[in-house]
């Protein structure tokens, strides 16, 4: 089962990277394209802006999983030094692993229950339901899990390993 999921989330992680990466390359382009039209041809378009800040979110969402993947919970790399070398890191990752699953838990569950309630709505500009915006929230979530998972069972925290 565990070759299992690290192969599945290696196939999957490498998807999700490249689309998080293609997400935010497109919005850099669609903000150039509005700064164009709203400076210089002083035209500014109705869909640039809300498009722009939905692709940034896609971008945070899915290249969330990347980091979680690495192992890159800034806020326990200290704890993380302080038990390096002692029997407590086990139940220190463990600890992690289950309180980050847990939140993702919370933010993928509420994040469908957005997305079914603002599923009428449509974005200002583009016309198109919100629930597309904000399906980046439950998605996100979902490969935050596997990358959490993934990340418990093969662990990648060579940069930490490197400053002890």
């Amino acid at each position: 089962m565990r070759s299992f999921i690290v192969h599945i989330d290696r196939a999957v992680g490498r998807v999700i990277l490249a689309l998080a990466a293609f997400a935010l390359g497109v919005a850099a382009l669609v903000g150039l394209f509005q700064v164009g039209t709203r400076f210089v041809f002083q035209q500014p378009s109705s869909w640039s802006e809300v498009l722009t800040r939905a692709l940034i979110v896609w971008s945070v969402w899915l290249g969330m999983s990347a980091a979680l993947r690495g192992g890159a919970l800034l806020a326990v790399d200290l704890t993380y030094r302080l038990v390096a070398r002692t029997p407590y890191l086990a139940v220190l990752r463990a600890a992690v692993a289950c309180i980050t699953l847990g939140f993702l838990i919370i933010v993928f569950v509420f994040g469908i229950d957005v997305v079914y309630r603002v599923r009428f709505q449509t974005l200002a500009g583009l016309e198109i339901s919100i629930a597309w915006a904000y399906a980046a929230i439950p998605t996100g979530a979902f490969f935050g899990i596997l990358a959490v998972i993934a990340n418990y069972l093969d662990p990648r925290r060579g940069e930490i390993e490197t400053q002890l």
